[in-house]
């Protein structure tokens, strides 16, 4: 039985492909910004580039003195909701320009659009804040702005994720080196003069998913080899045999594995093998709306045996003791001429195995039967 999960094609243990708060890319629908119809302002003429991430044509503004209160209004120019005073070394984008009276004002927004209001334009000066950390520039391009895996390159090194004006740590990803990362997006943050590219990546926590801005030259394109602390890994999300052994020995979650593996003693395992079986001859947990995955190609691998009555078995029983499921194991591979002396003699084949044994997921909950997730995959194959 084959099951659809389309994320483990992703590779990823951590799944961000959504939007953030901050990051609006041009082909998804921007935030309205349009003007109330009772607006006090006259001669109102949008401006959609920021809202669009179109930075070559972004209009930018700064506080010509933070020595005054200079407020920002509501359209109908009753309320005022911020006093930019508050904010000296914030950037403002143009969203809009219009008239009152025979003063000309600008509607301006912070980068993640969280304020928004008219001010007067002699409070302000186009161009870029010289204080502080702004965003001049926004790329989604795969996969060098945006896309994944990336990992944390130096694991010894501290490596801040920051908020977006660069003014606090949200985290320190030397803490996360365990986990994939996928940018979102990427923005080209402007200091003292120098400009650097920032990545705006997810990552999971005990308290929840935390996102921010990672410097992109500390991290490195690929899966990380680190997996200690991990429930499980997707197939995709391994480097080579050798890390996939690595977490099979070290994992508290992998002692199926480890068991199933000691049945063929003289077959070693293989990661392109595994996941030939995990993807191809597999029995898992259905997520509510996905479809059957596409099997992926078995090239360089030839005179493939699969154990389908096994992996069915093991998810029929996925909530037994290991014990329980080993015995059903052998008993079926014994049934299926699979003795233990034929598989000692199985010296020229590679163990293709892939298990998740019905682990709690929170990101399950809503989309399995039990909020769990259990995978199972054997098969052997010769290298061609």
């Amino acid at each position: 039985m084959r099951t659809g999960f389309k994320a483990t094609l992703a590779g990823f243990a951590v799944t961000v492909g959504l939007l953030g708060l901050t990051a609006v890319p041009a082909h998804a629908d921007a935030p309205s910004i349009a003007v109330s119809a009772n607006a006090a302002f006259k001669h109102v003429k949008l401006d959609s580039t920021f809202m669009y991430n179109e930075y070559t044509k972004v209009t930018p503004y700064h506080l010509k003195s933070a020595k005054k209160s200079v407020y920002m209004w509501n359209d109908t120019h009753t309320k005022k909701l911020h006093n930019l005073r508050s904010y000296p070394s914030y950037t403002w984008y143009q969203t809009a320009t219009g008239t009152k009276g025979n003063s000309k004002y600008v509607r301006v927004t912070n980068f993640p659009q969280t304020k928004v209001g008219w001010v007067w334009t002699g409070y302000l000066s186009k161009g870029y804040n010289s204080k502080g950390y702004q965003v001049t520039s926004k790329r989604y391009t795969q996969p060098t702005y945006a896309g994944g895996p990336f990992h944390v390159a130096d694991p010894s090194k501290n490596t801040y994720l920051w908020d977006w004006s660069h003014t606090k740590v949200r985290l320190n990803l030397k803490d996360y080196t365990n986990q994939n990362l996928s940018k979102r997006n990427s923005v080209l943050m402007q200091h003292s003069g120098k400009k650097t590219w920032y990545a705006y990546v997810t990552v999971k926590t005990k308290k929840g998913d935390v996102s921010g801005y990672v410097a992109a030259s500390l991290l490195a394109a690929g899966n990380t080899s680190n997996h200690a602390n991990t429930d499980f890994v997707y197939p995709n999300g391994f480097n080579t045999t050798a890390d996939y052994l690595e977490y099979i020995k070290d994992s508290n979650y992998q002692k199926l594995t480890r068991s199933i593996m000691a049945l063929f003693p003289n077959t070693p395992v293989d990661l392109g093998m595994s996941k030939i079986a995990a993807n191809n001859y597999d029995s898992r947990s259905t997520i509510d709306g996905e479809e059957d995955d596409d099997a992926i190609p078995t090239k360089g691998y030839k005179d493939i045996i699969v154990f389908n009555k096994v992996s069915q078995y093991l998810y029929d029983n996925r909530a037994a003791s290991n014990d329980t499921k080993i015995a059903g194991v052998k008993k079926l591979l014994d049934a299926e001429g699979y003795t233990q002396a034929k598989r000692n003699s199985m010296t020229d084949y590679k163990l293709g195995i892939y298990i998740v044994n019905n682990i709690p997921f929170n990101s399950s909950n809503d989309q399995t039967a039990d909020g769990k997730l259990a995978w199972y995959g054997l098969a052997v194959g010769k290298a061609e």
